[in-house]
């Protein structure tokens, strides 16, 4: 998911972070010129500049301390520098392969919009008629207390909004640990309306549940269509979506499709007054979700996995392949676990980001920290579970098992790269400013390599949102800045450092047993659903 997706939002984060500390690396040399000294030991000189010009293979390995009053002394790099090098020099290649990878996605989205195939799925998904309808059952799964104001909404939504290749029913799976009677009644009323092209609608309560995972497979083994399309309480899929998805899945002979998100509540709470919350916090975290889906998930797919991944809504399984599997009722994120379990069988998983649904951002501080701490425990958890499969067992190709291991395992060592070379280096490079003459050529050359490959993300995200301002409108252009200020350096940095709190926290709670059972998100009111009531209540 958009909050820690494996080591590409790592290594975006981490290359944009580095620009932070060589703000100072084109400082020019101070020229110093002192008195004569009678007694200078070797490599020493009274003036600053013919130190530096003495020395050696050109300054790429030495320095000269311009701090001093004199005698300057050429410092051939110590253990210190030579593991800075070390460090600088990781993140510079992590920077540059980010940078290139990511001009890469972008080029080839920009060529195929160019060439018009981009929309392909829309016209060839016209072509479907044409061929057997493909009956889907959109599962729904549901804790009923938290989303009992906006799942009604949803259903009707999926019914009339939705398009769909062929025969669609949607099939609503809640668990509650009281009744809610009401919503409940208001559910099964909903089973014998009438709706659009003979869809039909279901719903059952699953007594004994306690998780979303345990609605789902429940709900799967009462599922007799060949494919089933999964979308939280909260998600309203654009019209074209599934038809996207399925077309996807038909050109591709994928088991599994994955579409993308976005936020749909962007002008609810912008000022963050109520509830308390960062202000625009629903437009952060829609443009943290397009970097994520737009460029980061792409080249996770493209360079590292060869495969997708499930990210727990929008997406169209084949049902015979996902009921192969159980949904861990344990888990954090059943979404990630029951994707490594899919893609150790050799399942193939696509994304189709232009397969769009919206959901709720959550809307308080405390909304978003809860939200993504399961998230990130959830990825240390089934990291952990499934580690030792990714060497040694499922039939995965050599390319899979190594896209595993960076997507799952390697992450963390570029976290703690990040802190290093960037949170450590940049108070350092403070106090002695990253240029030639403190620190040597190699240093210095790292950390420009750092700066403008830090700089490619950001830009290329920046692009890519301004691409689709003529389809978005006003809402576009906002994107854009927001995109903007998120793929910044400072963008990156705050977000990083907020990750990085996220892992600690989930370190410290995976070593000392402290994880509770699946945390339910609070959801807030969508604007259509808070007219409704309020037309009720007048």
């Amino acid at each position: 998911h958009g909050a820690l997706d494996g080591a590409t939002g790592a290594s975006m984060a981490s290359g944009n972070a580095s620009l932070l500390h060589v703000q100072r690396a084109f400082m020019p040399l101070p020229s110093v010129s002192l008195s004569p000294s009678n007694k200078l030991g070797p490599g020493c000189f009274d003036l600053a500049n013919v130190a530096v010009e003495k020395q050696r293979l050109s300054g790429w390995f030495s320095f000269v301390d311009l701090r001093s009053t004199g005698p300057f002394c050429i410092e051939p790099y110590n253990a210190f520098e030579w593991t800075f090098s070390l460090l600088l020099g990781v993140m510079a290649m992590l920077s540059t392969a980010t940078c290139l990878f990511v001009a890469y996605v972008f080029l080839c989205r920009l060529q195929r919009r160019c060439a018009r195939s981009t929309n392909r799925c829309v016209s060839e998904g016209r072509q479907l008629l044409d061929m057997p309808a493909p009956a889907i059952t959109a599962i729904v799964p549901c804790y009923l207390p938290n989303e009992q104001f906006i799942i009604e909404d949803t259903i009707e939504w999926i019914m009339y909004q939705v398009d769909s290749p062929g025969k669609l029913d949607v099939f609503v799976v809640y668990n509650s640990p009281f009744d809610i009677p009401d919503i409940e009644l208001r559910l099964e009323e909903l089973t014998r309306e009438d709706w659009p092209d003979g869809r039909h609608f279901r719903v059952m309560r699953v007594t004994d549940s306690q998780s979303k995972a345990a609605n789902l497979n429940a709900a799967l083994s009462c599922i007799e269509d060949p494919y089933v399309a999964i979308y939280d309480a909260d998600h309203h899929p654009d019209k074209d979506s599934l038809m996207k998805l399925w077309d996807t899945m038909r050109r591709t002979s994928a088991d599994c499709v994955q579409g993308s998100y976005y936020m749909r509540n962007l002008t609810e709470n912008q000022f963050g007054c109520s509830p308390p919350a960062f202000p625009c916090l629903a437009r952060i975290v829609d443009a943290e979700f397009f970097i994520d889906w737009q460029l980061a998930k792409l080249v996770t797919r493209t360079f590292f996995l060869g495969n997708g991944y499930f990210s727990g809504s929008n997406a169209l399984w084949s049902t015979k392949v996902l009921a192969s599997r159980e949904f861990s009722e344990t888990a954090q994120t059943e979404d990630v676990d029951m994707a490594i379990q899919q893609l150790l069988d050799g399942r193939r998983i696509e994304f189709c980001e232009e397969s769009k649904s919206g959901e709720l951002a959550p809307l308080s501080c405390a909304a978003i920290w809860k939200q993504r701490l399961r998230w990130t425990i959830g990825w240390d958890e089934s990291s952990l579970k499934h580690g030792g499969s990714f060497a040694d067992s499922g039939r995965l190709s050599c390319r899979a098992r190594c896209g595993l291991f960076w997507t799952f395992i390697i992450r963390w060592a570029i976290t703690a790269l990040t802190v290093g070379a960037v949170y450590v280096g940049f108070p350092l490079t403070t106090y002695w400013p990253l240029d030639e003459a403190h620190w040597g050529k190699l240093i210095t050359y790292l950390g420009k390599t750092c700066f403008f490959m830090g700089l490619g993300p950001w830009l290329f995200a920046t692009l890519e949102a301004a691409t689709q301002v003529h389809r978005l409108g006003a809402e576009g252009a906002l994107q854009v800045v927001f995109v903007f200020l998120v793929a910044s350096p400072l963008g990156s940095a705050a977000y990083f450092l907020f990750n990085f709190a996220l892992q600690l926290t989930s370190c410290f709670r995976l070593c000392t047993g402290t994880v509770s059972g699946w945390e339910v998100t609070q959801r807030g009111l969508s604007s259509r659903r808070r007219c409704k009531i309020h037309r009720a209540e007048a």
